[in-house]
């Protein structure tokens, strides 16, 4: 199977590629073989155009195509195995940051599988180029876009859908946001959009997440505080803002919503306090902790 050229391929799939009812897929039992074979490709095989069928597939509503088949075909060509190189990568990438995007702000509906899978494997994409760096300043700005985009805009908050398996949006982007928050490309002005977009989320959620989206956006956060030059000042004045917040639910007429909102964003800060309370780290963490602390008695 011969590959096309990556710049060929961005011009076919344009600037937000989608499935081409003239290009006929593989069959199941084709990506049922390569999931028995453990998606170890032959070595005369392009792994590109491959890769760009799978990312079609995320946006099946079989979990066992979708999760178990087309993302870990993903998943073993780029982190494990690395049969991309930086074009193929950047094409990839390019797909996948456009159908994370693709219905966004829409109520429930099938759509929330692409965006959602598009999103889990933008950050395996994400954690690859911590061991081997490839992608560029732009790149980055526009992984971090779509992460927080995500949080900011997402509408469809299911975790676990029965018949259909995970949707998971929320944990996703948290997913992706935990690997940027590692990079050495962020910026404080990035931290503080990154710990905005996850207190934004939880605060217009509405509704205590119960599918472990709390530790996923927690484990963003902690790789915020570990960071060297972590900015404490953002996590400082949302605790505070909480404080103000837990203290005026219980003051002024009870509000469900409100407070459904208040206890989604304690129970995430309750999977950092014990992710960082766990280890000893000067600067930032100890601060964070101090904060978290605090946040803690005012809250009790």
């Amino acid at each position: 199977m011969r590959a096309l050229a990556p710049a060929l391929l961005v011009a076919l799939l344009g600037a937000a590629p989608v499935a081409r009812a003239d290009v006929a897929p593989h069959q199941r039992a084709f990506w049922t073989e390569l999931r028995a074979r453990d998606f170890r490709l032959p070595a005369e095989t392009a792994a590109l155009p491959l890769a760009l069928e799978a990312a079609v597939l995320l946006g099946s509503t079989d979990p066992e195509l979708r999760d178990e088949t087309a993302y870990e075909a993903l998943a073993s060509w780029t982190y494990r195995d690395r049969l991309l190189d930086g074009p193929a990568l950047a094409t990839l990438t390019a797909t996948l940051a456009a159908n994370a995007r693709r219905g966004i702000g829409d109520g429930e509906g099938d759509g929330l599988f692409l965006r959602s899978f598009s999103l889990l494997t933008l950050a395996a994409l994400a954690a690859l180029d911590l061991k081997a760096p490839w992608i560029d300043s732009a790149t980055f700005d526009r992984l971090l876009d779509v992460g927080i985009g995500a949080l900011n805009d997402e509408r469809d908050l299911r975790g676990w859908i029965p018949g259909k398996g995970w949707g998971h949006a929320t944990a996703h982007a948290a997913d992706l946001l935990k690997f940027l928050a590692r990079n050495p490309r962020l910026t404080t002005a990035q931290q503080s959009r990154v710990v905005a977009a996850i207190s934004g989320r939880l605060r217009s959620a509405h509704q205590v997440f119960v599918w472990g989206e709390d530790g996923r956006l927690a484990a963003a956060l902690a790789s915020l505080a570990r960071r060297d030059d972590a900015d404490a000042a953002p996590f400082e004045a949302w605790f505070s803002a909480l404080a103000d917040e837990h203290a005026a639910v219980w003051r002024e007429r009870f509000d469900p919503v409100r407070y459904a909102s208040l206890r989604a964003a304690l129970n995430t800060l309750a999977e950092l306090a014990a992710d960082l309370e766990a280890e000893a780290h000067p600067g930032a963490t100890q601060i964070i902790r101090n904060a978290l602390r605090a946040l803690r008695a005012a809250t009790a």
